[in-house]
This record gives C-alpha cells, structure tokens and sequence, in this order.
C-alpha cells in the first residue's frame, strides 16, 4: 500500500517536470521552422499535437507502432517517412519517461509479497520479514529494514 503511494508520489513530482521539458522543447522547434516550411512539414498545432502525441504513446505501449504511424498520417498528413520518424521520437521521448523496468518488476514483487511481510512484522517477527525482502527483491540490509520499520 505505501509503495503505491510512493509510485504516485513521484510520478506527481515528475510529470509537472517531464511535461515542461517536452513543451519548451516544442516551442524552440516550432520557432526554428521557416516561414516558407511546406504544409506537409510543419507541426501540428500544440493542443492536436499534444492530443495526438497521447494517442501515439497509447498505441505505443499497447504494441501497435503500425496503428500510431497510421494515426500520424491520418492526423496530421505527413509522408510515410516522416510519420514513422515522428512516432519514432515520440517512442524514444516516452522511453526517456516510462519508470525503469526493472523498478515496475521490483513494485510488483513487492505487492505481491507485502500481506506475507506485514503479517511477519506485526507478529515481531522481524528478522524474518527482513529475510524475506531481501531474498525477493535484492535489497540491501538497510533498505530492507526501513522497508520492515515503516509497515511494522
């Protein structure tokens, strides 16, 4: 339960961060872009590209790179190059900010295990809860003792 709230803890300290990051980088982008830029080049406004950009990092995750080039072109007319270029970026940018994956695995090892080791903790058995931890998820003696101090 305390480890769900950390998750959401950090992501409510990341994403303000993460967002300004992507929308400043935006706007230097679309300042760069000559007057003269083809229709077919330019960005897409930053409301719809925003929009889209959420629409393209949900097929992404789901597995359906075909299904988010399809939607860049549909949306926003680029050429097939340009449109796998896109989604591409977009891939790479929402890999920078997805949680590790090993972080994700450590998360769900520990949910799965936290009713054994709450049950361990409030019976006094601390040591053995501590064991536990460590054996399941590789933490350090520290680690793994303030783990057991905060659900005990």
């Amino acid at each position: 339960m305390e480890l769900t709230y950390i998750v959401i803890a950090l992501s409510i300290l990341i994403l303000p961060i993460a967002l300004t990051k992507l929308l400043s980088g935006r706007s230097r982008d679309t300042k760069a872009a000559p007057a003269a830029t083809p229709v077919s080049k330019r960005a897409p406004p930053a409301t719809a590209g925003t929009a889209l950009r959420v629409q393209v990092e949900g097929l992404l995750v789901q597995g359906g790179k075909m299904e988010a080039i399809k939607l860049m072109r549909d949306k926003t007319g680029l050429p097939l190059q340009e449109a796998k270029e896109a989604v591409e970026t977009i891939a790479r940018d929402a890999a920078i900010l997805a949680p590790a994956p090993s972080l994700v695995a450590f998360i769900q090892r520990a949910q799965e295990m936290s009713e054994e080791v709450r049950k361990l903790a409030a019976s006094g058995q601390k040591i053995e809860a501590i064991k536990l931890i460590r054996e399941r998820t590789g933490l350090g003696l520290k680690e793994a003792k303030d783990l057991v101090d905060r659900l005990g």
